[in-house]
Parts: C-alpha cells; sequence; structure tokens
C-alpha cells in the first residue's frame, strides 16, 4: 500500500509543478496539464483512508470510510479534481505569500456546500484531499526555494480577491 501513497505522490506533484509551469508563462491561455483519472482515484483512496481526519458536523471527527464508500466513493473523480488543483493552489498561494485561505480553500469550500450541496461528509473528503494534495506540493516547493516575483504576481491575478 506505501507504494500507492508515493506513486500518487509523485504523480500529482510532477503534475502540479507542470502547473506551475504553466502558471508562470507568459502564455495565460496555455492550460496546465489535466490529471489522470488513476491519480485522482488514489487521491480519493487516500482521502477515505484519511476521513476520520476530517470533520463531520461541528467538531466532530469524521467516521472511518465504509468498504461501501471504497467501493462506491461519496464525490466523483470530477469532484475529487477541484480539492487536487485546489490544495496544489493554497500551496503555491502559502510559497509566495498569499492569503491561501481566504483566496483559495475558502471559495472551494463556498462552492462545494453551497452551489454543489455537498453533506458534511463529502465536504470533509474534500477538505481532506486538499489537505493531502497541499502538503504534497508544499514538500516540493520548498526544494524549488523563494517564490519568485512573476510568479507572485500571475497567481494573485489567477487567485479570487474576496
Amino acid at each position: 500500500m506505501r507504494w500507492a501513497w508515493h506513486l500518487a505522490s509523485a504523480a500529482c506533484l510532477l503534475l502540479s509543478l507542470l502547473g506551475l509551469v504553466a502558471v508562470t508563462q507568459s502564455d495565460a491561455q496555455q492550460a496546465p496539464p489535466q490529471i489522470p483519472d488513476e491519480v485522482v482515484r488514489r487521491m480519493i483512496e487516500l482521502g477515505l483512508k484519511n476521513i476520520q481526519r476530517g470533520l463531520c458536523g461541528g467538531l466532530d471527527g469524521c467516521a472511518p470510510a465504509t468498504p461501501e464508500e471504497f467501493e462506491l466513493p461519496p464525490i466523483t473523480i470530477p469532484q475529487a479534481r477541484i480539492a487536487v488543483v485546489v490544495g496544489t493552489q493554497s500551496a503555491l498561494a502559502r510559497w509566495c505569500g498569499l492569503d491561501a485561505d481566504r483566496r483559495s480553500v475558502a471559495p472551494m469550500l463556498r462552492q462545494i456546500r453551497q452551489k454543489m450541496r455537498f453533506n458534511e461528509r463529502q465536504v470533509a473528503l474534500m477538505a481532506v484531499i486538499h489537505g493531502i494534495q497541499q502538503s504534497i506540493v508544499t514538500d516540493g516547493l520548498k526544494a524549488r526555494g523563494e517564490c519568485n516575483e512573476a510568479t507572485r504576481r500571475d497567481l494573485d491575478a489567477q487567485l479570487p480577491k474576496d
């Protein structure tokens, strides 16, 4: 099972850093590469294995995932992909000294709660996946040193201002 974590970590880090390159390029039309479904599936699995770290209903921790949830996860691959992408944005925002909580995490939580009408368990799973991805990318960014001004400026322009 350890190999699954390393595979997901390596794939997410690679794609995240490729996305960082796309963010820092002058051609704003170029989109970062799509995160493969298999990587997102593994992130859902990791999220379910760690869902008890999330909060379900106030300050109560979530119950561990059931076998049924592993068979039929409470979120879809496209939904989980949002958490992975936002986790990457949050890591980049923190690296560049931007307010990741207000400009990255809060908009995602608003979207999944209000527009997508997720229940507390679905929100918790998205938050856990976001946190895993943010941690993976943060570790990769540490090796890159400081955020440069061009990356900060481009990221600042992309993130919501409210």
